[in-house]
C-alpha cells in the first residue's frame, strides 16, 4: 500500500494517476498537440483537462510527457539521460559519496536508486543522481545526450520547463509522489516504464544541423566563375569569413519541412547563395554608413578599394542575389516576392534610423521597435520564408514564420541594445531602446546627440539607471520573445517547431 502525505499536487493513488495519464493521452491525440509546448500552452491545455486548480501543475507534466513520448521512444538509449534526485535515498544509512556531478550510488539495495541506475545503465543511458540542471545543461549543449528522463518534485519540474522548452529538449518527467526533500518517493514502476520506452520508428524529430552546416559550407568552398575584376571583388567578399547563418537557416527550414532530408535540390543551393549575396551586400553598405574600418579582423571593403567601388560591389551583390533566385525553377514568382518585400522593408528600416540620427531626432520606444521590425527582422526572416516557399509551404505557415521573424527580430535588437549598454560598449544611444524608454529622452537624460563631445558619461548612466531602463528593456525583451514563440503554436511540424525554438533560444542567449 502506498504511503500518503498531505497533497502537494500529485494524486496519491496509482490508479488515479493512471486514469489522469489516459485522459491526457486522449486529449493530446484529439487536439493534435505538437511538441515543443511552451509554458503558456501547457498551462492553457492543462486547465482544459482538469477543473481542479491543485492538479494543473501535475497535468502540465503529463501533457509535456505525452507530446514528447514518441520522440523520446525513438531516441537510442545511449543518447538519453536518466536524472534521479538524491532525496530518494535513505539518508540515515546511505553509504554513497558525492562528487562534482552528484551522488555516487553503490547500489546497496537500501533504496530504489541503485536498481533504477542499473536498469538504465544496462540499456546504455547516462545516469546522474544530482540536484539542479547545471550538469544536465552541459551534457545537452555538449551534444552528449538528446533526451532526458527525470524524476523530481513538481516545484523543480515546473522551474525546469522554461529551460527545456527554450532548448526544445525532448523529455519525460515523473513527479515525486511524496515530497519533502528527504526520504521522498515516486512511482517507481512508472519510472521503469519510461526508462524502457522504445520505438521501432526511426528518430526524425530533429534536423541534422551538423550535416547541414557541412553541406552549406561546401556550397561556398569553391570559387565562382568571374569574368571581370568587379565580379572577382564581389565574390571574394561573398566567400569571406562568416557563420553562413542565413544560408544555414534556409537549408534547415527546407529540411525540416521535408522530414529532415539533407538531399537538397539545386534550387535550395541557389537560394542559399542568394541570401548570402544579400547579407554580404548589406555588410558593405553598413560598413560605409557606420564608417567602420574592420570586418572579420581585416580592412572593410571600402577601406581596401574606396567608397565608390565598395558601393558598386554591394549593388552588384544585390543584383546577383536576385539573379540566383531568378534561376530557380519552382515557385520563382513567390520567391521573388518574398525576397523583394524583405529587401524593401529592411532598407526602409535602415533608412529611418539613418535619417533620424543624421537629423539628431529623439526616437520614441515605439519608433525604435518599428525600426527593429523593419531593419532587423527581415535579415534572417527572408531565409526562413525562402526555405519554406521552396518546400511548397502554404500561406498559413508563411504567415506564422513572418510573425515569428518580426517578433524575434525585435527581441534580438532589444537584447543587442541591452548588451551594448550593460557592457559599456554602447557607441551611440540615439536609436537604442535604452534611451527611448526614458519618459522624455532629451529632457530627462542629460545626453547630447553629439556623442563625440559627451558620450555615455557617468552622469548619463546614473540617470538611466535611476529610470530603470534596463529593467524596462528586459520586460520588453521578454514580451517579444514570448510573441515570437507564440507564433509557433499553430505549427504542425514538430521538426520545424523544434528547430525554430532552438533558433530563438540561440539568438537570444537563452541556452
Amino acid at each position: 500500500m502506498e504511503k500518503t502525505k498531505p497533497e502537494y499536487g500529485v494524486p496519491a493513488e496509482r490508479a488515479r494517476r493512471r486514469e489522469m495519464q489516459q485522459a491526457v493521452a486522449e486529449y493530446a491525440a484529439k487536439h493534435g498537440l505538437v511538441p515543443p509546448l511552451s509554458m503558456e500552452e501547457l498551462r492553457d491545455h492543462a486547465a482544459r483537462v482538469t477543473s481542479q486548480s491543485s492538479l494543473v501543475d501535475y497535468v502540465m507534466v503529463l501533457l509535456n510527457n505525452e507530446v514528447w513520448r514518441e520522440t523520446v521512444a525513438s531516441i537510442p538509449y545511449s543518447r538519453r539521460l536518466l536524472l534521479l534526485p538524491q532525496c530518494l535515498r535513505n539518508f540515515a544509512d546511505c553509504p554513497a559519496t558525492l562528487d562534482e556531478f552528484g551522488l555516487l550510488c553503490e547500489e546497496c539495495g537500501r533504496c530504489n536508486i541503485g536498481s533504477l541506475q542499473a536498469l538504465a545503465e544496462d540499456l546504455g543511458y547516462v545516469v546522474l543522481v544530482a540536484e539542479g540542471s547545471t550538469v544536465v545543461s552541459k551534457l545537452l549543449v555538449g551534444g552528449k545526450v538528446d533526451a532526458v528522463v527525470g524524476v523530481s518534485c513538481l516545484n523543480a519540474l515546473e522551474k525546469s520547463f522554461p529551460t527545456m522548452a527554450d532548448g526544445a529538449i525532448p523529455g519525460l518527467a515523473i513527479p515525486l509522489t511524496i515530497d519533502g526533500c528527504v526520504n521522498t518517493e515516486t512511482d517507481f514502476e512508472h519510472v521503469r516504464e519510461a526508462i524502457r520506452l522504445k520505438s521501432s520508428v526511426p528518430w526524425k524529430n530533429q534536423v541534422d544541423t551538423q550535416a547541414i552546416h557541412a553541406i552549406v559550407d561546401g556550397w561556398f568552398a569553391e570559387p565562382f566563375d568571374c569574368a571581370t575584376e568587379t565580379e572577382r571583388i564581389a565574390y571574394d567578399w561573398l566567400l569571406k569569413d562568416g557563420k553562413r547563418w542565413r544560408p544555414f537557416l534556409l537549408a534547415c527550414t527546407y529540411s525540416a519541412l521535408n522530414d529532415g532530408s539533407t538531399d537538397f535540390p539545386a534550387d535550395v543551393r541557389k537560394l542559399a547563395i542568394a541570401v548570402e549575396c544579400f547579407h554580404k551586400a548589406s555588410l558593405v553598405h553598413d560598413d560605409i554608413e557606420d564608417a567602420d574600418d574592420l570586418r572579420y579582423g581585416q580592412p572593410t571593403l571600402h577601406k581596401q578599394y574606396g567608397i565608390p567601388v565598395a558601393i558598386n560591389v554591394g549593388d552588384l551583390l544585390v543584383g546577383e542575389g536576385y539573379r540566383w533566385i531568378g534561376e530557380v525553377e519552382n515557385n520563382a514568382a513567390a520567391l521573388l516576392r518574398v525576397a523583394s518585400a524583405n529587401h524593401r522593408t529592411l532598407c526602409v528600416g535602415q533608412g529611418e534610423e539613418l535619417i533620424g540620427t543624421e537629423r539628431n531626432r529623439s526616437f520614441s520606444a515605439q519608433q525604435v521597435i518599428e525600426i527593429a521590425r523593419r531593419k532587423t527582422a527581415p535579415a534572417f526572416g527572408v531565409s526562413l520564408l525562402l526555405g519554406a516557399v521552396a518546400a511548397n509551404a502554404g500561406p498559413e505557415l508563411l504567415d506564422a514564420l513572418h510573425t515569428f521573424s518580426e517578433s524575434l527580430g525585435i527581441a534580438y535588437q532589444i537584447r543587442d541594445d541591452l548588451e551594448e549598454y550593460t557592457s559599456g560598449e554602447a557607441a551611440d544611444l540615439r536609436a537604442s531602446i535604452i534611451l527611448a524608454l526614458t519618459p522624455t529622452p532629451e529632457g530627462s537624460v542629460p545626453y547630447s546627440s553629439n556623442y563625440e563631445n559627451t558620450g555615455l558619461t557617468p552622469q548619463v548612466r546614473n540617470r538611466l539607471d535611476e529610470l530603470m531602463v534596463v529593467e524596462k528593456a528586459s520586460q520588453l525583451l521578454e514580451h517579444y520573445k514570448n510573441e515570437a514563440l507564440r507564433a509557433l503554436n499553430p505549427l504542425q511540424s514538430a521538426m520545424l517547431k523544434t528547430l525554430l525554438r532552438r533558433v530563438a533560444a540561440k539568438m537570444l542567449d537563452l541556452v
